[in-house]
């Protein structure tokens, strides 16, 4: 087996095994309590304007699991990608973890020496990302922070109400 592809195996089963299915990290509760401060407040995006107040996303074990799938990869690859393993894309991992949901999305971020809070300030400043995670649409999401050989990755995962 190529040595990339034992690096990314060992990465991913770190990656889904440091933190059971539905707990969350505190780095990962971070993550979701700024996106929430950043909906509760209604901000303004790049080149967007003024968004509009968006409810709080609600905390879910299964898409913190597809989330956990991405930043093992990215961490343990060092691409910044939404497409996975085997080309999986935010929807099938989502899905092969029990999201179902009419829209699935996901922000990533991989970088070293970023903290929780940076990582939601740099979404913030992305006028793509700060798009999404304004987004009223999105009511359910999980974060996943991963400290792999090439990065720290930070996924969040997000979704319209389950079908």
């Amino acid at each position: 087996m190529p040595r990339a592809k034992i690096t990314f195996l060992a990465a991913t089963l770190v990656a889904l095994t440091s933190v059971p299915a539905g707990a969350q990290s505190p780095a990962e509760a971070r993550v979701l309590a700024g996106l929430n401060v950043l909906r509760a407040g209604g901000i303004s995006c790049p080149g967007l304007g003024r968004r509009p107040v968006a409810a709080p996303l609600r905390a879910s074990g299964e898409h913190a699991l597809a989330a956990r799938m991405q930043a093992g990869y990215l961490g343990g690859s060092g691409r910044i990608t939404h497409t996975g393993v085997n080309g999986s894309t935010p929807r099938v991992r989502a899905a092969s973890t029990g999201v179902r949901a009419v829209s699935v999305t996901e922000i990533i971020y991989l970088g070293a020496g970023l903290s929780p809070a940076g990582a939601v300030g740099w979404w913030r400043g992305s006028a793509v990302h700060c798009a999404v995670l304004t987004d009223p649409r999105y009511t359910h999401a999980g974060a996943a922070v991963v400290q792999g050989s090439r990065g720290t990755a930070y996924v969040v995962v997000l979704s319209s109400e389950p079908r």
